[in-house]
């Protein structure tokens, strides 16, 4: 009997390696299967049946798959799925173990993805290597799809310049592509100078197709390259069109950084007197600290 299951496991195993070898896959498991008679067949397709069986009746393997990983909890821990209702995701990252936090980023990525990467970054300089992989992988996708958004509408773009909504979409593309999070420092810049040049292009062919939106886009942009002349340049001619707080930050930041203080001053109290402009409680904050600063320096002059 033993001589037969022997036979019978070889037999099995060169059949194995002779499939594998038509297929032009590894055959490397026959060894295995020689080397473990019987067992090896049961460990290494038992797997596989299971898989194909809960496939068939509709069970959610990742949902097995979080459950896996759920360990029971002591009291002073807290739940991370209930904190996430009164904390940001970035706090119960850092407070949870790292069975909750997979479990937790597993969860993001059942959800459309577009929507949830965000919460997904948070983890990429997590210590836990196995988070910072599934957020290096949301990165990896993200990235690909803005790619290919911007492809399609460059290219619809290049085939039909004199069409606005091809226009604008591609400076929407392009916008929330230098927004996402996920570009190093110099695909920022490279991004920025594609923006600047098709609004600019825009500008030169017809600007009352441009948005308030593009030109305050375009605006940060040039101040982001430091290319600050042509910043004031754009301010001067389409002020109008960047009656925001975002845009006033910018032009703040610009001098301040230049170290032009005059203009600085100047751009200070333009925003102060405006009366158009409804600050976020950050910007009044800001505006108040600054207009005490420079009262006081003239005050001590």
């Amino acid at each position: 009997m033993l001589i037969w299951f022997l036979a019978v496991n070889f037999t099995l195993a060169v059949l194995y390696a002779v499939i594998k070898r038509v297929r032009r896959e590894t055959a490397g498991m026959a060894v295995y299967f020689v080397f473990l008679p019987g067992l090896g067949f049961l460990i290494y397709f038992l797997p596989r049946l299971l898989q194909a069986f809960l496939e068939k009746m509709g069970v959610d393997q990742e949902a097995i798959l979080i459950r896996a990983f759920e360990v029971e909890l002591q009291p002073e821990h807290p739940d991370v799925r209930e904190a996430l209702n009164v904390v940001p995701v970035e706090d119960a990252m850092a407070v949870g173990a790292n069975t909750e936090k997979r479990a937790l980023l597993l969860k993001q990525l059942k959800k459309d993805l577009k929507e949830n990467y965000k919460i997904l970054l948070a983890a990429e300089q997590d210590e836990d290597s196995e988070s910072a992989h599934y957020a290096a992988v949301a990165k990896k996708e993200i990235y690909r799809l803005h790619q290919t958004r911007w492809m399609e509408c460059r290219r619809d773009y290049a085939e039909d310049p004199d069409n606005p909504e091809k226009y604008h979409a591609a400076c929407a593309t392009l916008t929330e592509m230098l927004k996402s999070g996920i570009l190093s420092s110099r695909e920022q810049s490279a991004y920025r100078k594609r923006l600047c040049d098709l609004v600019q292009g825009q500008i030169d062919v017809g600007e009352n197709e441009v948005s308030s939106e593009e030109y305050e886009e375009y605006l940060e942009s040039l101040v982001e390259l430091g290319r600050n002349k042509d910043a004031e340049l754009l301010w001067q001619k389409y002020a109008d069109q960047m009656r925001s707080e975002a845009a006033y930050q910018d032009m703040l930041k610009m001098f301040y950084q230049a170290g032009e203080r005059r203009k600085f001053e100047d751009f200070l109290d333009d925003l102060r007197k405006n009366k158009q402009i409804r600050l976020s409680p950050k910007g009044l904050e800001q505006l108040r600290y600054w207009t005490g600063r420079l009262t006081k320096v003239a005050m001590d002059n």
